[in-house]
């Protein structure tokens, strides 16, 4: 019942009629001052101004009719009923304080503009339209207004403008209605912070509110704060609007300061300004603080403005990088380096004290002033830079002998400057000396046993330099420690003089032909240029060895078919040429340096096409196997450097293709490339997905021909059949002869030289793997045949679906291909996702559940992206899922396999009930520390039961905490559930990655 309305029913004495608050405005003030007053002041508000209906956009014709006649101020166009309700709820708005904090959470928003209007008009003494004009505010005072009083309440309106937009947009995202004292407001609160129109309306003025409350603290006016004697209630007697607008107190210039910095600290973060953020935030912390201290001693009276909360404020000051402690040094170095590397030296000196910074972040510091230096930087004095460069190093030197390791850093660095050896090992004394006084006993002691290996390390090179060093800094070693230091020394017992200590020995001018053909010898065995080879064996082939030239390294070897090409020539320079230049050029080839031995085959391919060479059949097969060769090296180098593409990839491809036909109708004395060729180059045309050159090309001669055409045929039937049932069986019998385990054999593994094997080592491209990879896993499902231990891999719907008779089949060797072609997969590729699952799949069978788990949350961890976005289906399936909580059963981490059973489409009570109460020795996992990971409350339920028959008080309290997290309400929306799933998935795919993967 409506108890402040007139009703014509009879009353009951205690009741107070509205207007009874007029004729005795006592009764108001002893309502409010009640501890619980019902109706609370915001319900007064509330009904005050439904009762008096907003004036503000009606014109004088417009007003409704007065039967007590009409105001007479000019100024307000109120009737005296709806004047004396308003400054009523003005009077209940100022014994709340003004606090935008209560009348935002329980005013709807309507009432809340309706307030802020009446307060501009009554102060300004006439009808003010909001937004009023910042610019000429003194206009808006009529004859019954105050300007410091429109000041406040203009301030107060702009306020609100700003934390309108903030709270609106809090609402939206908050689908828990708002906590207020009755149904209608809370009805109408929700709908309003919801409509867009409302809001938006604010946009355009949001700048003006910002200039203006900037404008407010500029002003050298005291700013004062409308109180409750303030409103003068009207009277009988008189008509007059006589507000005591001179009641008004003044307050501190920091406390105004302070809340308006905290309105504007609250807006820009909402709008993601976050420079301006952060110097609101300090700005507002500074003020709130001079306020807090000038507040103490004073009377325990509330503030009368500021209403900041110092818990919502340092959860701003957090927000915004604000942390009240002084920053770390390794905050500090990182904006050192920003700034061109100010302050470095007193940062690294006080690191030497404290030892905050990660050596390893001091050492790339190093290295980047280094490079800083290295490039020729005009940004500053070289000099300088150079002493910067130095001053580094001395100290990180410093640093590496207090922690007691990596000593190895520190003479390594001596050494890399050794030009600059002395400037260095002052800087070292002179650092050292400046701190010396701060460091511990034990550091002092290692500083001072190092300075003494400096000393007998290079104190005879740098001699009176050396001296004065210790003379300058004489904390870490004294003048009088130098001299004793050096008479310890035992001095060598054999005396070395003379010829012993020469350093440049020389030859003796002996004539010996033997030492100059051996020189001469290594000097070609050596040599790394196609002319430098020429020029030796022209000298050698002077001396008429008894032998070719070509065998006097053994390391040279070349491929038969070429050997049976070379060996028939004539003795001579062209044989041993030809021979020496392919020998390097493997040679060069196995050290990876293809650039070296291409260069030595196209000197050598360049030879065989001399014109007097022309007439030489031999010379033209030999210059096409050269050509070969080298396309052998190109081949090997893509492999190589693979996924990095050749800059001619198309004449390459020719080429292959072209290698490949040669080998079709040949006959007579056609020279053929030799296998490993033609291996490496259907292999090539394999990974560039050259499928139709491959397809056409099927010699049975070449099983490793063979086998990439076989498989190109089933890329082939991917395409033409998408995915239906077709069978490819070529691939299939290619490969499963390879795994036969005749009667008595003991064969353990694969062959090295197996077609198989070789081509596993070619492979790269991600759809030709997975093929060869599905082929694999089917064969070993096959002969494996246990349901519960079968692998999944991608394209398995190619192969057949048996295999007669299994046990002549070695499955071992199945599995050591199955983990080659694995290995050298994600070798490169380590991110892709169906092979980690089918790698922890293998290790999964093979009953190695660390390593299986490792490579599904790898798998996972991959699929996040880091655990950057929500892991989600078809990611994971409930196959992967049983897999992982089996692994985490295996190992002992019987939480962890409960946590993962809320990953199943539907949780798995059972199981998950089980690997709690499983009773064991000891847990390889803790329970509390995955509570945060559970997002099923029915799982939480049954923990927080099992702690209480377990008798464990302490643990079941944290597990109720968890539990009574307002995100997994039942009541949630699906959104919300979601979202607080996703969370927590995250969060425990993180403590696995820790667990498995670090």
């Amino acid at each position: 019942m409506d108890l402040l309305k007139p009703r014509t029913v009879p009353l009951s004495e205690e009741t107070i009629l509205w207007f009874e608050f007029l004729l005795k405005p006592s009764l108001l003030t002893k309502h409010l001052n009640k501890a619980n007053p019902d109706p609370s002041p915001t319900d007064l508000i509330t009904q005050f101004l439904s009762i008096a209906p907003d004036g503000q956009n009606q014109t004088p014709d417009a007003a409704p009719p007065d039967p007590e006649g009409p105001h007479k101020s000019e100024g307000l166009k109120y009737n005296k009923k709806q004047l004396a309700l308003k400054i009523l709820a003005l009077k209940v708005a100022a014994f709340m304080r003004w606090d935008l904090d209560k009348l935002e959470s329980t005013l709807p928003v309507a009432r809340q503009i309706q307030l802020l209007s009446d307060l501009c008009s009554i102060t300004a003494g006439k009808m003010v339209t909001l937004p009023p004009s910042l610019v000429h505010n003194a206009t808006l005072v009529g004859p019954d207004g105050s300007k410091h009083s429109l000041t406040f309440a203009l301030t107060l309106y702009h306020r609100w403008v700003l934390r309108a937009q903030v709270l609106r947009a809090g609402a939206i995202k908050n689908v828990k209605p708002f906590t207020t004292h009755g149904p209608a407001i809370t009805e109408l609160v929700a709908f309003t912070l919801r409509d867009e129109s409302s809001i938006a309306a604010l946009e355009p003025i949001t700048q003006l509110s910002i200039d203006f409350l900037n404008q407010v603290l500029l002003e050298p006016q005291t700013f004062r704060v409308l109180t409750y004697d303030s409103f003068v209630p009207l009277d009988s007697n008189s008509d007059l609007n006589q507000q005591r607008f001179d009641a008004a107190i003044a307050i501190k210039p920091c406390e105004l300061r302070a809340q308006i910095h905290y309105d504007l600290l609250q807006y820009y973060l909402h709008v993601q300004k976050y420079d301006l953020a952060r110097q609101n935030a300090l700005l507002c912390k500074d003020n709130y603080a001079q306020w807090q201290r000038e507040e103490i001693g004073r009377t325990s009276l509330p503030p009368a403005y500021c209403t900041i909360n110092a818990d919502t404020l340092q959860g701003y000051l957090l927000a915004c990088g604000v942390t009240g402690e002084p920053d770390g040094l390794l905050q500090r170095l990182h904006e050192s380096i920003l700034n061109h590397y100010s302050d470095i030296v007193v940062i690294l000196k006080e690191d030497n004290i404290r030892k905050e910074i990660p050596m390893t972040q001091r050492k790339l510091l190093e290295l980047n002033i280094e490079g800083y230096n290295a490039i020729g930087s005009t940004d500053g004095n070289p000099i300088e830079q150079k002493e910067l460069e130095l001053a580094v190093v001395a100290l990180n030197i410093i640093r590496y002998v207090m922690d007691g390791e990596n000593i190895l850093s520190c003479n390594v660095a001596l050494q890399k400057y050794k030009n600059q050896q002395p400037k260095l090992i002052e800087s070292l004394f002179q650092y050292a000396n400046e701190q010396y006084d701060q460091f511990s006993l034990e550091q002092r002691g290692l500083l001072r046993q190092y300075f003494y290996n400096i000393i007998a390390l290079y104190g005879g090179e740098l001699g009176s330099a050396f001296e004065s060093f210790v003379h300058s800094y004489s904390k870490v070693v004294s003048p009088q420690e130098l001299k004793d230091f050096r008479a310890q020394r035992v001095k060598p017992e054999t005396q070395l003089g003379g010829i012993a200590l020469q350093s440049d020995w020389v030859t003796p001018d002996i004539k010996n032909s033997r030492v100059e053909i051996g020189q001469l010898e290594r000097q070609l065995i050596s040599c790394t240029s196609a002319n430098a080879v020429r020029k030796l064996l022209v000298k050698i082939a002077g001396t008429n060895p008894s032998k070719p030239l070509f065998t006097i390294n053994p390391s040279w070897t070349i491929p038969y078919p070429l050997e049976q090409l070379l060996i028939p020539l004539q003795r001579g320079f062209l044989q041993d040429f030809a021979y020496i230049l392919i020998g390097k050029a493997r040679e060069f080839t196995a050290r990876k340096d293809y650039a070296t031995a291409i260069t030595l085959l196209t000197v050598l391919k360049n030879e065989t096409q001399r014109p007097e060479l022309s007439s030489n059949p031999l010379m033209a097969k030999l210059g096409k196997m050269v050509s070969w060769e080298g396309l052998l090296v190109q081949i090997q180098q893509v492999l190589e450097e693979w996924p990095r593409k050749p800059a001619e990839q198309q004449q390459l491809v020719r080429n292959c293709k072209q290698c490949l036909n040669a080998t079709v109708g040949s006959a007579g004395n056609d020279v053929t490339p030799h296998a490993k060729l033609l291996e490496h180059c259907a292999a090539l045309l394999l990974n560039f997905n050259e499928w139709n050159a491959l397809l056409i090309t099927n010699d049975k001669r070449y099983p490793g021909i063979e086998l990439c055409s076989a498989i190109t045929q089933a890329f082939f039937d991917i395409e033409k059949f998408k995915g239906t049932k077709k069978t490819n069986r070529e691939a299939w019998e290619m490969v499963l002869p390879m795994f036969l385990n005749p009667p008595g054999s003991r064969q353990r593994q694969l062959p090295p030289d197996s077609p198989l094997v070789l081509l596993i080592a070619k492979l790269r491209d991600p759809l030709v793997i997975s093929i060869l990879l599905s082929l694999l896993t089917k064969l070993h499902n096959i002969l494996r045949d246990e349901s519960n231990l079968e692998m999944n891999a991608e394209y398995m719907f190619l192969w057949p679906s048996n295999v007669n008779n299994t046990s002549i089949y070695n499955i071992k060797l199945v599995t050591e291909a199955l983990n080659l072609l694995l290995n050298q997969a994600l070798k490169y590729y380590p991110n892709n996702i169906p092979w980690l699952k089918l790698k922890g799949d293998v290790e999964f069978v093979a009953n190695n559940y660390e390593a299986a788990m490792r490579y599904y949350v790898t798998a996972l961890i991959s699929g996040t992206e880091y655990c950057t976005v929500h892991l989600q289906r078809p990611l994971f399936d409930d196959f992967l899922i049983r897999r992982m909580v089996k692994c985490s059963t295996n190992l002992g981490c019987f939480v962890q396999a409960a946590v993962l059973c809320q990953f199943f489409d539907e949780t798995d009570y059972g199981l998950a009930f089980k690997s709690i109460s499983e009773k064991v020795a000891g847990y390889s996992d803790a329970m509390d520390s995955y509570y945060s990971c559970i997002w099923d409350p029915t799982l939480l339920e049954f923990i927080v039961n099992w702690h209480y028959k377990k008798g464990e008080h302490k643990r079941r309290l944290q597990a109720i905490s968890f539990l009574g997290q307002l995100e997994l309400n039942a009541n949630n929306n699906e959104e919300i559930k979601r979202e607080a799933a996703a969370v927590r998935k995250n969060r425990f795919l993180r403590s696995l990655a820790k667990q498995y993967m670090c």
